[in-house]
Order: structure tokens, then C-alpha cells, then sequence
């Protein structure tokens, strides 16, 4: 009895507190509520507004958030000339205050340089603001300052964001508070002139449906702006008013039909950083003028529509959001990491297409390309070997490896020979193809489809190479013992090869881990020296040099041809050979124990240095060991670097975490539904050409005659 009654004075004691802590609160809202209503100077009632709604925003849980909010509206809808004065206070602040900064500059992307930026927004997290006193953004800033604030904000009920905007927007709309109605009117404009700016540029006309500046949408979208945002005296205002949005809508199409022209003229012209900024410039521009305009044209009728209030929450929901973005860090390394793996995967490029075997010719191409390939790379594999076996200088070491590589995996483009877990440059451009063209599962259909093309043709690839490589350093060490009455490879070199395979005594996990980065990497800079060329149009440049007066023109055009057909796949073979040959001396250099495990070249070294032993090898345990390591490479080289283009396309359209998962859970679910696709192509790929027909890329060209170059 004495325990419940002592528990009875605790629970009546917390009720006790609980009303005096809300007691308290509504005391202080009523109080922040009249210092507002009381201040003299715009200076004043900016500070006194922001107080009044960060301490209804920022403090306390959300359940004490949500309990202050509807005491506060409580309070005004209670007290009639608390809200009387509250308002004339509150329309006297939108009359004083500048939003065209925050209309058009809110959360949009900013030209500036990355480290100026950056410095920029340290700065702001430690200085005050030095924005103007009438600036609009400064009460939002202040105001919703955490992302918890914003949340709560965008996330209102209905009901009480009813009751919110009936409180802080009049019912007479822009005729209480022209000021907002100017405002928004300026920023259509301001955004417009932005538009046709970025719009009519040179990269931009060259890769448009318009030459000619005054034809172009963009340039047309400012005098529609003008037209839209200007009141008209003769005849029926409204009427007149809702044909002029509607021509302005019809721009604003035009030029979203325009913006996906350019992104497929990439294809074929190129693409830079400043093009892909511009373009994704104009695409925030666009959604904000439309934000803007909704608005603008619901503030001009009353409260009671609901188009007003529905419009006027989507712009608030996006400028508050916006400026707090603009002071976030983390978000600002994000945005330019969107920028990079846009441009990076914009333009396809046309090397490397006979990596991924669509049809089952394509699919034993594969095989005997590969089986070349194992071939190449026993000799490539051997020359490696000596050369570390004469314990040169590190950076000799690690440049003459890297030529050794270089020069194989020219040849291996000369002569159409495939290597495994080898990325082409177009693979993530192909899967940003599928994402920017197509939404849910279809997304998800596709982007299996072509997962289950990359992966049986890199299984092709591996066994091919893996088969031949095999079967050629044992006829190597054969040929070699009888020719010169010694082993290729000492004890020790080949005690270290394989050793060096075995998943569970050496670094083999991280190393392949390590090589499918390299791969990617490898892919990346084919896909830039051929973008590169195309966008400067060095092949027009060769053509058109002097020297072709000595040459002849058709030497030239030969020239640059060959260029235009092999940048990608040489520079792929020269990049990726130096990057697998340096990368563990520039390691070593500081102290780090890290190495390179590519499943071909590595199974090449296994394969002459368990050759020397004879059939004794297969009772051996170390070459099982080698043979597990050999698998985990293959998985990890191929693993990553797909992983690493499909993250890339999905972020460069900013397709989000909780979709990326249902996308892994999908294509997962579809391999153990059909594992058989996944190894070997049926005889009809519906899918594929689905997917060939999105990117307008032809995915599979394997060639069965020898052609220059590619």
C-alpha cells in the first residue's frame, strides 16, 4: 500500500510539472508573440521573428514541437487582437523584406569553385551572416537553422498547416502584401535571363535543335516570363491571365524537350563539366520558375482556393529545405560528386562494346577471344616475373611492369582478344542509360538484364583466360626446360607466386578488392580521352592541319580516323597497365604493403610456377589454395569495379539509397529465379534489346574479322 501510494505522488507530481513546464511555454509564446507585435525597426522584428518561431521550431522533441506549435495557433485563433496586432506586424515584415535572394537563389546550384565554397560555408558556420538586414533568407536561415527544423517543417499535418497559413497569410492574398507579389515576379525574371544565358550558349546550340539564338526555346522563355508576369488592362484580366501561363507553360516544355535533345547530341559531340553544370542549371532553374508560378498565380486570388495553399506549401517546402542547403558542407562535397559522375557517364563512348555478349555467337566469340587473350598473357605474366626477379629500383621496377602491361593489352585491342573482369569505358554510361530513361520496375528489369549480360560474359571471359592461360604456361615451362635444362621461374619466385594467391595467408582479398578500383579507373579514363577528343574535335583539327598539304588529305582523314576509332580503347590499355604496374611501388614508397591480384595475370604466375613441379602439384595444398584465390579474384575484381560504375550511374541521377537497395534485392531475387541467364544467353534476349533500344548504344559488336585498331 505504501509502495502505490508513493507511486501515486510521483505520477500526480510529474502531471504537476508537466502543466507548469506548458504553463511556462505558452507564457513565453504569448511573450515572444508581443515583443514581436512591439518592435519599431525592421532590424527589430526580424531578430523578434525569429526567435518567436526558432523557439517554436528548434527546441524540444518532436512531441513537445508539435504541443508548442498548436499552442501557439491556439493562442493567436483565441486572442483576437493579440492576432490583430500580429498580423499588421507580420505583413508590415513582408513589406520590408527582399525574397528575390531567396526566391531564385535558395538551394540552386551556385558557380563557384569548389575550395572557395567550402571556404565560404566554414565561415558561415562560425561568423554571423553578412547578409543584409532585408534579406528574406536571413529570417528563414535563422529560423529553420538544423535539418530537424526543416523536417518538421515539410512534414505538417495538413490540418494544423491549414490553420498555420491561415494565421500567417492574409485572405486578401498579394493585395495585403504586393511587396511578395513584386518579388516573385522579379524572380520569375531573374530566373529567365539565367535560363537563356546558360541556354543559348555555343556547347549548348551545337548540340540543340536551334542555331539560331532567337529561335531557341531559351531565349524565347524570357519574353514569355515578361508576358506572364505582366498585368494586362484590356478585357478580362483572369482570362487573358490563364493564357498567358499557358503559353508559358508551353515554353517551359519546349525547353525540357530541348535540355533531353542536347543530353542525346552528348553521344555523338562530347561532353564537359561546364555543359553538364549548365544543363543541370537549367534543369533546377526550370522546376523553381514552375514552383515560382504556381504561386505567383494562386497569391492573386484568395486564401480560400486551394490552389493557393497547396502552392504555396510545395515553394516554402523547397525554400527552406534550399536554405539550409546552402550552408551544409557535407551536402556541397555531394553536389560535386553528382556533377563528376554526371559528367562521367553522360557521353557513352564506342570502346570496349565486345565485353558485354548479348546473343550466343557473341557469347562463343567471347570464349575464343578470350582464349587469345590467356595466350597474350602467359607471355605478359612471364616477362613480369623476370623483371621482379631482377630486384630492380622501385619506380624501374614498377615502370617496366606497367609497359610490360601497357604493351599486352594493346595488343590484345589490336588483335580483338579479350581479357577478364577488363571494364569497358561505356559500362556506366550504358546503366545511366537505363536510369535516365526509364522509372521503377522497368528500371529494375533492365538494369538485371544487363547485369546478367556483364556477368556471363565476364564469366566467358574468365574461363576462356583462365583455361588458355593454364594450358600456356605449362607448354611455356615445358618448351623452356627443354630448350635451356632450367626452370623459367627460381624456387623463390615461384614459391612467392603462388603463396602470394592464397586467400588466407596473403593480402589476396584486399589486393583484388584494390584491382577492380584500377579496372573501373581504367574504363573512366578510356571514356574522358575519347570524350575529350570528340568534344575538342581533334579529328576535324587533324584533317584540317597544314601539314595535310605534305601528307595528303587522305592520309590525314586516315589518321584521324584510326584516332577517333582507338583513343578510348589505347588510352583504357595504357592508363590500366601503368595504374597496375605503379600503384604498389607508389604504395611502398609510403609504407604501405599494398599489391595488385588481376585473376588473369595472377593465374598465369600460379600456372608457371606450379608447371615446374609436374603432376606431383596436384597433391600439393597450396595450389587449391591458389585456385580459392584465383575465384575471390575473379569475384572481387569484377565485383567492384561494376559496383563501382553502377553507383556512379545511380548517383549522377540521383536515384535514392531506399531505391538503390530494392534495385540489389531485385536483381539478387532474379538470379535465383533464372540463374541459368546469368551464366549463358538464351537464344532470344528480349531484355538486351529493350535495353539496346533505351541507350541507343549498340551494346554488343563483337567483331569476327580483323579490323585497325578497336
Amino acid at each position: 500500500m505504501a509502495f502505490l501510494q508513493i507511486a501515486r505522488r510521483l505520477l500526480r507530481h510529474r502531471r504537476l510539472m508537466r502543466r507548469m513546464r506548458f504553463s511556462r511555454a505558452q507564457d513565453e509564446l504569448r511573450k515572444l508573440t508581443q515583443d514581436f507585435c512591439e518592435a519599431g525597426t525592421l532590424a527589430a522584428r526580424t531578430r523578434r521573428a525569429s526567435h518567436l518561431f526558432a523557439f517554436v521550431w528548434s527546441e524540444g522533441g518532436d512531441r513537445t514541437f508539435s504541443i508548442r506549435l498548436l499552442r501557439w495557433i491556439g493562442l493567436m485563433e483565441q486572442n483576437p487582437s493579440l492576432n490583430r496586432e500580429f498580423q499588421k506586424s507580420w505583413l508590415l515584415l513582408l513589406s520590408e523584406l527582399d525574397s528575390v535572394p531567396l526566391f531564385a537563389d535558395a538551394g540552386l546550384p551556385a558557380h563557384h569553385g569548389l575550395f572557395s565554397e567550402l571556404v565560404r560555408r566554414l565561415f558561415g558556420r562560425v561568423l554571423p551572416s553578412a547578409r543584409k538586414v532585408t534579406d528574406a533568407g536571413l529570417l528563414f536561415t535563422n529560423i529553420f537553422s538544423s535539418p530537424r527544423a526543416v523536417e518538421r517543417f515539410s512534414s505538417l499535418e495538413p490540418a494544423v498547416y491549414e490553420r498555420l497559413f491561415q494565421l500567417l497569410w492574409p485572405s486578401q492574398g498579394f493585395q495585403s502584401c504586393l511587396r511578395v507579389q513584386r518579388d516573385l515576379s522579379q524572380s520569375l525574371r531573374l530566373l529567365a535571363t539565367r535560363v537563356g544565358g546558360r541556354g543559348v550558349t555555343a556547347a549548348v546550340r551545337a548540340r540543340g535543335t536551334t542555331q539560331d539564338v532567337h529561335d531557341s526555346p531559351f531565349y524565347r522563355l524570357i519574353f514569355a516570363t515578361e508576358m506572364f508576369v505582366n498585368k494586362s488592362k484590356v478585357g478580362n484580366e483572369s482570362e487573358w491571365r490563364l493564357t498567358e501561363r499557358m503559353l508559358w507553360r508551353e515554353v517551359v516544355h519546349k525547353c525540357r524537350l530541348e535540355l533531353d535533345h542536347v543530353h542525346l547530341q552528348m553521344e555523338d559531340a562530347g561532353v564537359s563539366s561546364a555543359l553538364v553544370y549548365d544543363l543541370q542549371s537549367i534543369e533546377s532553374a526550370l522546376e523553381r520558375m514552375e514552383l515560382l508560378s504556381d504561386a505567383f498565380s494562386a497569391g492573386e486570388n484568395t486564401l480560400s482556393t486551394k490552389e493557393s495553399r497547396v502552392a504555396a506549401r510545395a515553394l516554402l517546402n523547397t525554400l527552406v529545405r534550399g536554405r539550409l542547403d546552402d550552408t551544409r558542407v557535407s551536402l556541397l562535397f555531394r553536389q560535386n560528386l553528382t556533377l563528376l559522375a554526371r559528367k562521367t557517364v553522360e557521353r557513352t563512348g564506342h570502346s570496349g562494346d565486345h565485353y558485354v555478349a548479348r546473343t550466343r555467337s557473341d557469347y562463343w566469340q567471347m570464349w575464343r577471344a578470350a582464349a587469345g587473350g590467356g595466350i597474350l598473357t602467359v607471355f605478359t605474366a612471364a616477362l613480369k616475373l623476370r623483371i621482379v626477379g631482377f630486384h630492380l629500383p622501385l619506380f624501374v621496377e614498377g615502370f617496366l611492369v606497367g609497359t610490360d602491361y601497357a604493351v599486352s593489352f594493346i595488343l590484345l585491342q589490336i588483335f580483338h582478344l579479350a581479357l577478364a573482369t577488363k571494364q569497358p569505358s561505356m559500362t556506366a554510361a550504358a546503366l545511366a542509360g537505363i536510369v535516365r530513361e526509364n522509372r521503377g520496375v522497368s528500371r529494375w528489369s533492365k538494369i538485371s538484364a544487363y547485369a546478367a549480360q556483364i556477368s556471363r560474359t565476364q564469366l566467358a571471359a574468365a574461363f576462356g583466360n583462365v583455361i588458355a592461360v593454364c594450358i600456356g604456361g605449362v607448354i611455356f615451362e615445358h618448351l623452356w626446360f627443354r630448350t635451356f635444362h632450367a626452370h623459367y621461374l627460381s624456387p623463390a619466385s615461384a614459391e612467392h607466386a603462388y603463396h602470394g594467391m592464397n586467400p588466407f595467408e596473403s593480402g589476396t582479398i584486399i589486393f583484388a578488392a584494390f584491382t577492380g578500383v584500377i579496372l573501373w579507373i581504367g574504363g573512366l579514363a578510356g571514356g574522358w580521352a575519347e570524350n575529350f577528343v570528340v568534344y575538342h574535335r581533334i579529328p576535324d583539327a587533324i584533317i584540317q592541319h597544314p601539314i595535310g598539304y605534305q601528307l595528303g588529305s587522305r592520309n590525314m582523314h586516315r589518321i584521324a580516323d584510326w584516332l577517333e576509332r582507338n583513343v578510348a580503347a589505347w588510352s583504357n590499355s595504357i592508363v590500366l597497365g601503368y595504374l597496375l604496374g605503379l600503384s604498389p611501388v607508389i604504395a611502398r614508397f609510403f609504407g604501405i604493403p599494398l599489391d595488385v591480384r588481376h585473376v588473369t595475370l595472377n593465374t598465369g604466375m600460379v600456372a608457371l610456377a606450379a608447371s615446374q613441379f609436374g603432376a606431383s602439384v596436384f597433391r600439393e595444398s597450396w595450389l587449391y589454395y591458389a585456385i580459392a584465390g584465383v575465384a575471390v579474384t575473379f569475384v572481387l575484381n569484377l565485383g567492384v569495379s561494376f559496383s563501382i560504375a553502377s553507383t556512379v550511374a545511380l548517383r549522377a541521377y540521383n536515384v535514392s539509397r531506399g531505391e538503390q537497395i530494392r534495385i540489389i534485392k531485385f536483381v539478387f531475387e532474379q538470379f535465383l529465379k533464372s540463374p541459368m541467364d546469368f551464366i549463358f544467353p538464351r537464344k532470344t534476349d528480349t531484355l538486351a534489346s529493350s535495353i539496346e533500344a533505351t541507350t541507343g548504344h549498340h551494346l554488343v559488336t563483337v567483331p569476327s574479322e580483323p579490323a585497325d585498331g578497336d
